[in-house]
């Protein structure tokens, strides 16, 4: 085998459900494939999130496997209501160009931070920035943009941009409405989880996955 397709192997492996054993969450950070009775798997771990999704339903050959579900699992705390507040600010106020910031979470501290990028242009279609320098533990774990007086959605360019990443990720519209416009969305490493708001109580933000979502997920689409 050549080399690094062993190191590739080790760091990304793909695991077989046991059926008769009790199935062991991947249990450090990383993410890995699961082949299980009920369809190919995608597990995630991070610091602040720990997903399992299906990729695949089952196919025509049945496999001696065990079976899993999906779930999402925050592991940090909710997120203040004043950070989005912040962006919907500045994306107002840069309307009807675009805007970009970052939500941060701090392992080592539990402190969320708002960080606004490093723009090097913004028009009404685009915006190109350069990704803050995070501190030792922190993570980014909401990526905002604006898509100035448009509605919001996810675009193709947004697509690209978030393949690969794991992270929530936030657009608004109609900026120069009072009322916004909103799509989220969960990326991990390219598949994407509509989210919804579960629960604004005591200042602070916490997310679920959408109805919508879920039942997609439910019938392996």
């Amino acid at each position: 085998m050549d080399p690094r397709d062993a190191i590739l192997q080790q760091v990304t492996p793909t695991v077989m459900v046991p059926l008769y054993g009790a199935f062991e969450p991947l249990g450090k950070l990383g993410h890995r494939f699961l082949s299980a009775g009920n369809g190919e798997w995608l597990e995630v771990r991070r610091s602040w999130l720990y997903a399992r999704t299906r990729n695949l339903s089952p196919g025509a050959v049945a496999k001696p496997y065990g079976q899993v579900t999906g779930t999402i699992e925050w592991l940090m705390p909710a997120v203040p209501v004043e950070l989005f507040k912040a962006f919907a600010q500045m994306a107002r106020a840069s309307a009807p160009k675009e805007a970009a910031a970052w939500i941060t979470w701090n392992e080592l501290t539990g402190e969320f931070s708002f960080k606004p990028v490093g723009v090097r242009s913004a028009s009404e279609a685009a915006i190109h920035f350069d990704r803050p320098r995070l501190d030792e533990g922190e993570h980014l774990v909401v990526d905002l943009h604006s898509h100035g007086t448009g509605k919001a959605f996810f675009s193709s360019t947004d697509d690209a941009d978030d393949r690969g990443e794991v992270k929530v990720s936030v657009v608004l519209g109609h900026c120069h409405q009072e009322r916004m416009s909103t799509v989220m969305r969960l990326c991990l490493l390219g598949k994407y989880i509509a989210l919804e708001v579960e629960s604004s109580a005591d200042g602070a933000i916490t997310f679920k996955e959408s109805n919508m979502s879920k039942q997609s997920s439910d019938t392996g689409r």
